[in-house]
């Protein structure tokens, strides 16, 4: 116990010197697209990718794939009705400046869409995947055009279920003649999703207080943004500070709902690096494998789990077997676990707390973040596989070379 106190004290001193020094590479991101702060809520973002042929003689015949939910609603305290109310007050009492008016407008929009329905998938978080599985359709269509067999299988959650139903829909719309199975279920959960336990959400909590407490919100420039008259908005709303966190709170969300960064850009860009920095310690440090609680979260049964299954179905393929693909859906917690275990670069690197805070998670993490593993094999029967996460190649950190590795290696770092 004593020496666990001692690491926690050490750490927070360095982390309070590291937590000063803004990353310039992610303060830019933040700058290019807001909503990059929010690591976890960040709908899904797609762009011109580079691709690496395969070996000579190497043809594709297998996929295997993890996919989070897409863009969905959140879990607000009030259902975002405090920050609607307050903006209502302001606007009755003529108080709102041009700001301040869009941004009630996008308020009152974005609590009409929440319908008081928290983890609900959106419109737009179907649409996601469906751009999703049309690439992957398109990237892939030697192998999967023509009649094929593909086994799909989700959390129980609704949230991916739909994400299933509108990925393997937009499969069936551009090959009618594939085969797809659906399944979910409570035995399929010891697989397919997971996270971090109570003990470790409670000993990274000093490291997450400790950054969030040194780094309050510029109440004082949100107001001014949002007033024609802050002192006067001030008397009416009660406390800058609460009406602040609550808008925030609506801001960070919105883009789940297909608005623009309107919300956000009334904060403080700090306000969003802060929060980018914030969160992404959140994930790492309790999903994904850091020095201080990496040995207790990859220890998890789901991980092993997920990693034999991985294994499992893609050496079925191997043998003969009749899926040309296994698809899975679930949750942001389960699929940084497994990068973190592949070892896939950008994830699995063991940082530090202190390290943490630079962690740019939104280029994994986001609504509809995926894992796409795709197997080769020559006329010799050597298979290979390359990685991709969120539809650009990546490498290991636990291998040599790459972007295409042989699988008996990969195989011998997963189990």
């Amino acid at each position: 116990m004593k020496k666990y106190i001692l690491i926690i004290v050490c750490a927070l001193m360095a982390l309070s010197a590291t937590a000063q020094e803004k990353d310039a590479q992610l303060m830019a991101d933040i700058r290019e697209n807001p909503f990059r702060c929010s690591i976890v809520l960040d709908p899904y973002e797609f762009g011109p990718v580079a691709q690496t042929p395969a070996p000579k003689g190497f043809k594709p015949f297998y996929i295997s794939h993890y996919g989070r939910h897409g863009s969905r609603s959140d879990w607000p305290a009030d259902g975002y009705r405090g920050a609607l109310e307050c903006f209502s007050r302001a606007h009755e009492a003529g108080l709102l400046s041009a700001e301040g008016e869009k941004a009630y407008g996008m308020i009152a929009e974005i609590v009409r869409r929440y319908d008081d329905m928290g983890g609900r998938l959106t419109p737009l978080g179907a649409k996601e995947h469906s751009g999703i599985a049309h690439r992957l359709y398109l990237r892939e269509k030697k192998l999967l055009r023509g009649s094929h067999r593909i086994r799909a299988v989700s959390s129980t959650s609704q949230r991916c279920i739909i994400s299933m139903a509108a990925f393997t829909s937009e499969l069936r719309a551009l090959n009618p003649a594939l085969d797809i199975s659906w399944d979910t279920g409570e035995k399929l959960m010891r697989y397919i999703s997971g996270g971090d336990t109570p003990d470790i959400r409670r000993d990274t909590e000093p490291f997450l207080r400790a950054h969030d407490e040194a780094h309050p919100l510029d109440t004082a420039y949100f107001m001014a943004k949002v007033f024609t008259d802050p002192a006067a908005g001030l008397a009416l709303v009660g406390s800058e500070l609460d009406f602040a966190c609550r808008t925030f709170e609506v801001a960070i969300a919105s883009g789940a709902y297909e608005m623009d960064d309107t919300l956000l850009r009334i904060f403080n860009e700090n306000d969003l690096y802060w929060h980018a920095e914030n969160t992404a310690m959140n994930l790492y440090l309790r999903e994904c494998n850091s020095v201080e609680f990496g040995d207790r979260r990859m220890a998890l049964p789901e991980v092993p789990a997920v990693m034999k299954d991985i294994v499992d179905k893609a050496d079925e393929a191997i043998a003969g077997g009749e899926y040309v693909a296994d698809l899975r859906f679930g949750h942001d917690t389960h699929l940084m676990a497994i990068l973190a275990r592949l070892g896939i670069e950008g994830v699995g690197e063991r940082l530090t707390v202190e390290q943490s805070v630079h962690w740019r998670g939104y280029r994994f993490s986001p609504f509809a973040g995926n894992l796409q593993m795709v197997f080769y094999r020559n006329k010799a029967g050597e298979v290979l596989v390359k990685f991709y996460v969120n539809e650009r190649e990546v490498r290991l950190v636990t291998l040599p070379g790459g972007p295409y590795y042989r699988w008996e290696d990969v195989k011998r770092t997963m189990l």
